[in-house]
């Protein structure tokens, strides 16, 4: 049997035997997420916002030029973005020659879009003291005594201090980012709690086959069994993408969620559903025995309403163990692809979650096909 005929065989045994089961898959969230971001308008907060991004600044604090930056940095509508202060967990390097001419930034961790943030930040200051050096000279040049030509360098540099905390915060804050509302985040956030339930829905109609025996009949074939789970696979990924898309664009449709870019959401739900095939696979190549496959999707279930952010956000547990456990479990990559292309404006929000995803699903599907063609099913 070659693998197109494998894949349509797959499609029309789960439409005909779980079409309600899948229809529920897209109807039963968009009800639960109308609900529960209802009961928690009134009390939702913070679940979207972000942390300040830790920067280590060097420059010359006894210049006039780092005495408007120590000023700046020290604001607290500056503080609420930057932080540079913090001795640990370092975003970004900030390096400032003398002249306040040469700025150099460099990316130590994080994201594209904690960068993108500070170099704005600082292309913001850098547009600002090269107006503060031209009046600088002016006041040098008036025939003023020197407390007057003091007082107003003072009053200047106080000037480029709120000029420049204010374009920050709004081109960055206001303009660049979002906050999620109630209903859009567990419209994302329930989605990615279904998009798991989908998985442990299709491996069960695996073992389903094997107890039947057609799992039995279909390698006493010539059929390959690389050629059986790349139908049951490819089969799983088209029954989870149109799951996944029907999903977003009823809720794009209606304004409510994954409204942003949408060439970034098709590829982030390709990879969405990719990685959902990926986890289908490396469990039933490793699993043999039904009873252990429920004691695992029982266990995944109990860990995702514990740590997956699906309910509540992560952050409001404290067990460091459980949030390194929480950052690549998939459904956490799933929620927050969608809620980092929801929060920031442009195409690099969830970047780092999509690259994971895709790695993450490689690896998967290689380990599995490299144990079917050991031993599998024998």
């Amino acid at each position: 049997m070659n693998l197109l005929t494998e894949i349509r065989k797959n499609l029309i045994s789960f439409i005909r035997q779980n079409k309600i089961i899948f229809i529920l898959f897209i109807i039963c969230p968009m009800i639960g997420a109308y609900v529960y971001g209802v009961m928690q308008e009134d009390v939702f907060s913070g679940k979207s916002s972000f942390e300040p991004i830790t920067v280590e600044f060097q420059y010359d604090k006894t210049s006039l030029e780092g005495k408007v930056l120590e000023g700046m940095l020290s604001t607290k509508e500056v503080k609420n973005f930057i932080n540079s202060e913090a001795k640990d967990d370092i975003k970004c390097k900030v390096v400032i020659d003398k002249t306040f001419n040469d700025i150099e930034i460099e990316k130590i961790s994080g994201s594209d879009s904690s960068l993108d943030m500070v170099q704005s930040f600082m292309r913001t200051f850098s547009d600002n003291i090269n107006q503060y050096k031209v009046l600088y000279k002016n006041i040098e040049g008036v025939s003023s005594n020197d407390q007057e030509k003091k007082a107003l360098t003072n009053n200047i540099i106080g000037k480029l201090q709120e000029i420049q905390k204010v374009a920050s915060v709004k081109d960055k804050i206001i303009q660049g980012y979002k906050s999620l509302g109630s209903r859009e985040y567990y419209t994302i956030s329930i989605f990615s709690f279904s998009s798991t339930m989908i998985m442990l829905t299709l491996i069960k109609l695996f073992y389903k086959e094997k107890r039947i025996g057609i799992l039995r009949r279909a390698f006493s074939t010539p059929n390959k069994k690389t050629n059986y789970l790349a139908g049951y696979l490819s089969s799983s990924f088209i029954i989870v993408f149109i799951i996944n898309v029907a999903y977003i664009l009823i809720n794009r449709i209606l304004g409510i969620a994954f409204t942003t870019s949408i060439l970034w959401i098709l590829i982030t739900v390709i990879l969405q559903s990719l990685l959902q095939a990926s986890v289908i696979g490396f469990i039933i190549a490793f699993v043999k025995s039904e009873k252990v496959s429920n004691a695992i999707i029982s266990a995944a279930t109990a860990l995702q309403l514990m740590i997956g952010g699906v309910f509540y956000s992560i952050d409001m547990t404290g067990s460091s163990v459980l949030k390194v456990i929480s950052n690549f479990s998939p459904n956490t990559l799933i929620i927050n692809s969608y809620k980092n292309l929801a929060i920031v404006s442009g195409d690099y929000g969830a970047l780092n979650q999509i690259i994971i995803m895709l790695l993450v699903a490689a690896l998967f599907l290689v380990i599995s096909f490299i144990k079917i063609n050991i031993v599998w099913e024998d």
